[in-house]
């Protein structure tokens, strides 16, 4: 019977085209990206608001143009 070999998935940091293991470092290394991946994500959701915000304006001011006598 063949057994096979289970690869366990290493978490892996990209650094400025550098790789490094995330259990290799440090704490505060850790912890920076940690923040950084929060921060990264309110991005994301401040990016999709601005999105939202500019559509919406859109639709208002079609309206208004819409309101203006002509």
């Amino acid at each position: 019977m063949k057994t096979k070999k289970k690869e366990v998935a290493q978490n892996v940091v990209s650094i400025d085209g550098s790789e490094y293991r995330f259990d290799d470092l440090a704490d505060e290394a850790k912890f920076a990206i940690g923040h950084i991946a929060q921060l990264e994500g309110e991005i994301n959701t401040l990016q999709m608001k601005l999105v939202q915000l500019g559509a919406a304006k859109s639709v208002f001011m079609g309206q208004l143009k819409s309101a203006l006598p002509e």
